[in-house]
């Protein structure tokens, strides 16, 4: 263990991202992989994306637009806001650790749901925030009363993944409202739709269409779930001129590259595309559903890319048991070991994941 690092860092769990394919081939050999780990899009980044890549005057040799002009002004006209209100990242990993860092200062207190992104957490400890994770009903289910019981008088931030990473649960219009207009002003509510183009549920609102509830108000989006960008890492921030004007004075220097913002404005061009590939996801995730309950397992209701599927011998086994058949999904930690997340993927990785699944929980019986 270092000596260098401060105390409260290292005392942090890092982030455990899902196992590269490449990584399962160096350790057990296997070449016929299928990865349902990250929640990725097997669909893949609008066209328009990969030929403005190929055609685009990049001059690799120069530095990116460090205020990602073009993206940013494409992303306030299709959200109908200022550019002034946009503010760019490296992923939204970046934007939640910018904004503990600019919000609220040592000692002061954020919220967050437990399970939920754990960047919430990693972001609230290394700027040493006290922070209540509040436990999700059932271990899957958000409730804005237990989220307003949370806050203190030090409250400066509210996270709220919507929907849900891991459980792909969601707060429904009228109960997000209802947070937004009871939170204190001086707090910041900010709410992750990470998964927000997979919600098709009747009472889901997104936060866009929320914005006047409240000033403080940040929410974030990225290129990397639905729009299948995710190599390239750009996501942003929609907010309050103030709010995106001081998160820039501490913004890493041309932290989204030219490729990202050159790809990323292409494909926000491309809305067909993007309902295409979700159209085909929700279709699958359907099917995925209706075939893990046939076959006797509990599974929560999604409203994302992935699913989330009780298993009935700890989740880590399974998980380890279904790499030796060349599956990558997501084991969980508590209080979800019981459970793993798996991507909603093409419908042949879907079967060879339904495939390798069987064949595992039947040797746990043998």
């Amino acid at each position: 263990m270092s000596d260098l690092a401060a105390p409260h860092i290292l005392a942090l769990t890092a982030y455990e991202p899902g196992k590269p394919e490449d990584e399962l081939r160096r350790e057990l050999g296997l070449d016929d992989i299928v990865k349902l780990a990250s929640n990725e899009n097997p669909y893949g980044p609008s066209p328009k994306a990969i030929e403005a890549l190929r055609t685009a005057d990049l001059q690799l040799e120069r530095y990116p637009d460090p205020r990602g002009y073009a993206l940013r002004e494409a992303l306030a006209a299709h959200h109908e806001v200022r550019p002034e209100q946009v503010c760019l990242g490296n992923g939204s990993n970046e934007l939640i650790d910018l904004i503990c860092r600019v919000v609220a200062s040592r000692g002061e207190h954020a919220v967050f749901g437990h399970p939920s992104f754990p960047c919430y957490r990693i972001g609230s400890v290394a700027q040493e925030l006290r922070f209540t994770a509040v436990p999700l009903r059932d271990d899957l289910n958000w409730n804005v009363d237990d989220l307003l019981d949370a806050v203190t008088p030090d409250t400066k931030l509210v996270f709220v993944s919507n929907p849900n990473n891991p459980t792909g649960s969601y707060i429904a219009r009228r109960e997000l409202e209802r947070l937004l207009h009871s939170l204190p002003e001086r707090v910041l509510a900010v709410i992750d739709e990470a998964y927000v183009e997979y919600a098709d549920a009747r009472d889901f609102a997104p936060a866009t269409d929320l914005r006047d509830m409240r000033e403080r108000l940040a929410i974030l989006r990225t290129f990397s779930k639905a729009y299948a960008l995710a190599a390239l890492r750009v996501g942003y921030l929609l907010g309050p001129r103030g709010l995106v004007f001081d998160l820039n004075r501490l913004r890493a220097p041309f932290n989204v590259g030219t490729l990202g913002q050159v790809a990323a404005t292409a494909a926000l061009g491309d809305q067909a595309h993007l309902r295409a590939s979700v159209e085909a996801t929700l279709h699958d995730r359907r099917a995925l559903v209706e075939a893990l309950e046939g076959a006797g397992l509990r599974v929560a209701p999604s409203q994302a890319n992935f699913i989330l599927v009780e298993v009935p011998k700890p989740g880590r086994a399974v998980y380890e048991d279904l790499l030796r058949h060349g599956v990558i999904v997501r084991a969980m930690g508590p209080p979800l070991q019981s459970w793993i997340r798996v991507t909603v993927g093409r419908p042949a990785e879907n079967e060879r994941f339904l495939q390798a699944l069987v064949h595992v929980l039947r040797e746990a019986r043998v």
